[in-house]
């Protein structure tokens, strides 16, 4: 768990985790220079099960999650963020999965976002049960799986083949999910076992724009290994997104320069045409 400035919520964090149905766990709390009253509030919390460590320099998200990396003693790694909640079964049934199919280096779940008293915004998935063990490289380019980090357990002996988090890029935890999708077998278990707490100060809403860009250049990494109508279409949709993005903080002509990319990717839809024409008579 890296955290950073998270005193409003972590305490709730925490005891998500220690509710967990499945308690042979350590908790690796990493705070990334707090500069508000976590550490204190995390110190008082008595469990064995609980270490917590303070980085000596700010290392951004990826970097302090490398840090706890390094320290983990598990065979299964889990990542949740400080302001995230787990469903009390959520590593019970992960766990049973991974144990279920031996070939799978990894295992994602449903869940939905939230702002008030979990009060469900929107749901990453539109079923709520079942499951899919298969290959997920050309699902998740067909936007098919959540690749919310906080969803995630994998087998460490999988970081052999895709090595640490890349502190050179954000958000680079889209990235690791797509790396284990690559080597490994995947498991989806389409029950909500997350919640993800929406608020101002997300991370992933500060550099929204930095995250599109990237995922242009992971959309460019992969391409070859993809089909073709496949990688387009990813494209089309990841610049339809940035362009609705743009509009909502209100930047016209930036949104209407991902439409128009969209529409080279896709030339033969309307749609990007009609988002333009929108956005004009706004």
């Amino acid at each position: 768990m890296p955290t950073f400035n998270r005193a409003q919520y972590i305490i709730e964090t925490i005891e998500s985790i220690q509710k967990q149905t499945f308690s042979n766990w350590e908790l690796l709390i990493m705070d990334n220079g707090s500069e508000d009253n976590t550490w204190d509030l995390v110190t008082k919390v008595n469990d064995k099960r609980i270490r917590l460590y303070k980085t000596e320099k700010r290392l951004g998200i990826a970097g302090t999650r490398n840090e706890g990396l390094k320290k983990a003693k598990a065979e299964l790694v889990a990542f949740i963020d400080s302001d995230d909640l787990w469903a009390t079964t959520k590593l019970e049934k992960q766990v049973a999965a991974l144990e279920q199919y031996p070939g799978a280096g990894f295992s994602l779940t449903g869940g939905f976002n939230f702002k008030d008293q979990l009060k469900p915004v929107d749901h990453f998935y539109k079923q709520a049960e079942g499951l899919k063990y298969d290959n997920l490289l050309i699902p998740f380019f067909r936007s098919e799986l959540s690749t919310t980090i906080s969803s995630l357990i994998f087998r460490k002996q999988c970081l052999t083949a895709i090595g640490p988090f890349d502190e050179t890029k954000l958000p680079d935890e889209v990235e690791l999910i797509l790396k284990l999708a690559r080597y490994f077998k995947g498991i989806i278990l389409y029950e909500p076992l997350l919640y993800r707490r929406l608020h101002d100060s997300n991370d992933s809403n500060a550099n929204w724009v930095k995250g599109y860009h990237h995922g242009v250049e992971m959309i460019r990494a992969y391409e070859k290994e993809l089909p073709a109508e496949v990688a387009k279409q990813a494209l089309f949709r990841l610049y339809m997104n940035f362009g609705e993005d743009y509009l909502l903080h209100k930047e016209k002509a930036k949104a209407m320069q991902q439409f128009l990319i969209a529409w080279k990717n896709k030339p033969f839809s309307f749609i990007p045409i009609k988002k333009i024409s929108k956005a004009i008579l706004r």
